[in-house]
């Protein structure tokens, strides 16, 4: 990892620096190391609260250290905003991570992404696999959240059909969530990538989905909702999708069902069948 990496790796992992922070950092110093080394009045300067440089870790700091041994060990890679290899889509949206950690790979291939209802139906659970089945033929990688029901069935599809496919989580790569999806987890990184904005050993908690889900649609050319009760968070998902100019998509069903509800809503306001 090079040094400029390492420094960026340390800001991220102290408490209080994110994602703003890092952007302001960036754009006055033009170089995370410097950043790392001026003083707490060089970062008023940069319109950051001085209190945060004094949470800077120091680099010998038994949690940096951790996370760079982790790291090393599952082979997890840090890319970031002002790296090559970011994808060129997720660069291009109105908050886009300053950086991610990935396990595996990022293909290089068009994305679309599929996510639905963790209490999905039958039918739900076919038809996502079924339409990531057809993405993958067709060498479009598939993007989801790893979530139980439409999630995993539509990561499951894309391998099915030989295909790639990316899941972001909302917790640290190095954790499987939920708990029942590790062998899915093991087959995603044979053949694609896990992704996610917050470091290692980070667990799932309840706030980083929404924001997890802005880099799902971000990265795809399009975004297909496939069953939705009311407060779901794959709306969540669909206003990202429209906000960042992606195709949406929604699969119909019985008008009766809780899971028509938000298809349904999103079909009515200009969403393609």
């Amino acid at each position: 990892m090079r040094q400029s990496q390492l420094d960026l790796l340390r800001l991220h992992a102290s408490p209080g620096i994110g994602r703003s922070v890092l952007f302001k950092l960036q754009r006055h110093f033009g170089c995370f190391s410097v950043a790392a080394s001026a003083s707490a009045s060089a970062w008023r300067q940069a319109g950051v609260a001085p209190r945060l440089r004094h949470t800077l870790l120091d680099p010998g700091a038994r949690e940096f250290a951790a996370c760079r041994k982790k790291m090393a060990d599952l082979d997890i890679r840090l890319i970031s905003f002002w790296d090559t290899d970011y994808p060129a889509l997720l660069r291009t949206i109105y908050d886009p991570p300053a950086l991610f950690y990935l396990r595996g790979r990022m293909p290089q291939a068009e994305g679309f992404a599929v996510v639905g209802s963790r209490q999905a139906t039958a039918a739900g659970l076919s038809f996502a696999r079924e339409v990531a089945q057809g993405l993958a033929r067709r060498n479009i990688c598939v993007i989801s959240g790893m979530a139980r029901g439409v999630d995993s069935a539509a990561h499951s599809g894309a391998l099915a059909a030989g295909g790639t496919t990316v899941a972001v989580l909302g917790c640290g790569v190095d954790r499987v969530y939920p708990p029942e999806s590790a062998q899915l987890y093991q087959q995603i990184l044979a053949g694609g990538g896990i992704l996610s904005e917050h470091p290692p050993g980070t667990p799932p908690v309840a706030g980083h989905f929404p924001g997890r889900n802005r880099i799902i649609s971000g990265p795809a050319r399009g975004v297909l909702i496939v069953e939705a009760a009311r407060g779901s968070g794959s709306l969540i998902t669909a206003e990202f999708a429209l906000e960042q100019g992606r195709e949406l998509f929604a699969m119909p069903g019985p008008v009766s069902h809780p899971n028509s509800h938000g298809p349904h809503q999103l079909l009515k306001e200009g969403a393609q069948l």
